[in-house]
């Protein structure tokens, strides 16, 4: 039997962050992955689907360059070209993740790993012990009823990504983060799309603002968005492909966790702001415990996790996590909205900016959306921001470190960013409020 300070099961970006900072403090730390080091965001989500986005997006500004004064005649797009420079980037990551791994001396055990007790699990044909884990065991597309893939004609997230040929018509199941980023994705490669999202809305975790503004522009560029509508009969559906997104579940069946005496509940691992279950020394991470299917927060856990199974204990915190959506435009935001705001009793004040009225977007033909900021009225804390616009998932990281720092409205406003910029779109809806509140 093979002894540990500490065994990670998964080796997605909770699970890989967790082993990499349990080992930077000292711990003899494994990592048990039973399929690809990485996890799905590196091999089926987050990389290659933003590297294909990237490519949608190039070819749709293409077919813009007379708005540049430019000409392109016979331009055309491969999508086998568009799926190996996606690989290459995958495997060049992981390349580098595995370096990473083995440079720390960290053990990565191949296998499925299944309690025996609270102190063992077997993996690869052989037993461990820790003192503690982490559990990081992510999650897979979330069925829609009884209906299943054929890789052919209906498809979920995950394996839309081996599509071998451009559909000229798809619908996508499921108007949330991932389905209007492949509907971005396949419009601008000129598919027709019909995305249906269940809710009264697309993105409907996110802001009204928001949501409804990308809504408009998604019609706009011809997408057709039917919200508010009843589970759809696939049998009915005509589309030559048909994208099912209607969310994540997590991983956690087969894996013991009862004999460890784990807590689960509707589907999701239960732990604590510490990020411990119900078993002291088994902690979990990630989209397994069902709070935010983010990479990044999986990331910020599995440092946590780590570091409070070593005895640091320090509790997560959830009020400065991003949010991001790579749909064409980009949509991101962090903290609190004005309702959400309000209901914590604060008195919410909002303001915005317009990427129309910006001069860098403008000049780069990116004048759709806006930067909305939250702040409580009484104090000019900052509280929240939602941005829709060309690179939104890099401008809320503004948001985020003057959330962090403390920053009032007043420093928001009174720092100077570059000009032109879309940065300047946050200093000046800072401006705009404080001119409000006069």
């Amino acid at each position: 039997m093979k002894n540990y300070d500490i065994c990670i099961i998964g080796a997605g970006p909770g699970g890989t962050a967790a082993a990499l900072e349990a080992s930077s403090l000292g711990a003899k730390a494994a990592l048990i992955e039973k399929d690809e080091i990485g996890g799905v965001c590196l091999n089926r989500g987050c990389i290659p689907t933003k590297a294909r986005l990237k490519s949608a997006f190039l070819y749709d500004e293409s077919s813009r360059s007379a708005e540049f004064g430019l000409a392109s005649k016979g331009f055309d797009f491969s999508l086998a070209s568009i799926c190996r420079s996606s690989g290459d980037i995958v495997r060049r990551l992981k390349d580098q993740l595995g370096q990473s791994l083995k440079a720390r001396k960290i053990d990565i055990i191949k296998g499925e790993a299944v309690f025996l007790d609270k102190g063992t699990v077997e993996a690869g044909g052989e037993k461990i012990s820790a003192r503690s884990f982490v559990v990081a065991a992510g999650s897979s597309p979330k069925p829609l009823g009884q209906v299943t893939s054929d890789k052919k004609r209906i498809f979920y997230s995950e394996e839309i990504l081996g599509l071998d040929k451009m559909p000229v018509d798809i619908t996508i199941i499921g108007g949330g983060a991932i389905g209007c980023e492949f509907a971005s994705f396949f419009m601008a490669m000129g598919s027709k799309v019909t995305l249906i999202e269940m809710m009264e809305r697309i993105l409907p975790r996110e802001d009204k603002d928001l949501s409804n503004r990308l809504e408009g522009i998604f019609k706009k560029e011809g997408i057709e968005v039917i919200t508010g509508a009843s589970s759809p009969d696939i049998g009915k559906i005509a589309s030559e492909v048909i994208l099912i997104s209607v969310g994540r579940s997590p991983n956690i069946g087969g894996m013991g966790l009862e004999k460890a005496g784990i807590e689960v509940k509707d589907g999701r691992i239960i732990v604590d702001k510490y990020l411990r279950t119900s078993v002291h020394d088994i902690l979990a991470v990630g989209d397994c415990i069902g709070r935010y299917n983010l990479a990044h927060a999986a990331s910020a856990e599995g440092k946590a996790a780590a570091r409070n199974a070593l005895g640091k204990e320090a509790p997560m915190d959830y009020g400065i996590m991003p949010v991001c959506v790579y749909s064409f435009p980009e949509a991101a935001s962090v903290g609190l909205n004005s309702d959400e705001a309000s209901n914590k009793g604060y008195e919410a004040v909002t303001g915005r900016a317009f990427f129309a009225a910006s001069g860098r977007a403008l000049a780069q033909r990116e004048p759709e959306g806006f930067v909305k900021l939250t702040a409580d009225k009484k104090t000019g804390k900052i509280l929240g921001a939602q941005i829709l616009g060309y690179n939104a998932s890099e401008l809320i990281g503004i948001i985020s470190v003057a959330m962090k720092g403390g920053l009032i409205l007043k420093d928001l406003a009174d720092v100077v960013q570059p000009h032109p910029a879309f940065s300047e779109a946050v200093q000046e809806a800072a401006a705009i409020m404080l001119r409000n509140l006069k």
